[in-house]
């Protein structure tokens, strides 16, 4: 199955870090911020199509994965606006996992992009981090009713990879909108085929028992009518 790259929001935990207080110290260019939580239920997508949600296990991120990870930390997405990198433990960027989730810090560089970040992070315009990942191992749990639309809660519980960080100021899911219509739709059309499976099935066997009971009758009528005289 093709790999699917996945991006999330994380809304707040973005900051530059303060100074030392001693006198003549430069501007802090250090900027830290939580990349990705744990244990916490995030709702992608609610809508006419039903509700998504999810939530990531700590066992998707623990310190023996990032040290196999290269990871770059971008700017709004963009491939060729890194700021940091944190390849196998080595780099400029530092990623740590902690109980609650996967956190970061790194020094922004002296040029015009990490000029720009450092700015715009301290006005308040970057807000945030997303993240990219391709997921691994997953369950899908439908939590709705009988007759309501489907609440479906997806629980990672191993991530393929993680490619990059990001600092960002919206949560621009890749997977909310069109992507998440399709990912509901081809969910839904797969639970409909393994019901559809299971009812062909059962009604396969319906038959089968229908065909070997006429039978049956069949010889029964037919014994009866030999030992007629």
């Amino acid at each position: 199955m093709e790999e699917k790259k996945r991006v999330r929001f994380v809304p707040s935990g973005l900051k530059v870090r303060e100074a030392t207080a001693t006198e003549g110290a430069e501007e802090s260019r250090v900027v830290e911020g939580c990349a990705i939580v744990f244990n916490r239920e995030t709702c992608l997508y609610d809508g006419a199509w039903g509700k998504e949600s999810e939530i990531i296990l700590p066992s998707c991120v623990t310190p023996d994965f990032l040290r196999e990870q290269d990871i770059k930390l971008n700017l709004l997405h963009e491939r060729g606006a890194s700021l940091a990198r944190w390849k196998k433990g080595e780099g400029s960027l530092k990623i740590e996992v902690r109980e609650d989730g996967v956190y970061f810090e790194c020094e922004l560089p002296k040029c015009d992009l990490g000029d720009r970040a450092l700015a715009l992070i301290k006005n308040g315009t970057y807000t945030g981090c997303s993240f990219e990942f391709y997921a691994k191992d997953y369950k899908i749990t439908n939590r709705s009713k009988q007759g309501e639309p489907e609440d479906l809660l997806i629980t990672h519980e191993a991530f393929e990879r993680i490619t990059a960080l990001t600092i960002a100021m919206d949560p621009a899911y890749e997977d909310t909108s069109v992507a998440v219509r399709e990912d509901w739709e081809r969910l839904t059309k797969n639970e409909k085929r393994l019901e559809q499976e299971q009812n062909d099935e059962r009604e396969g066997r319906h038959v089968m028992d229908n065909r070997d009971a006429d039978r049956a009758r069949e010889r029964e009528i037919a014994i009866i009518e030999a030992m007629q005289p």
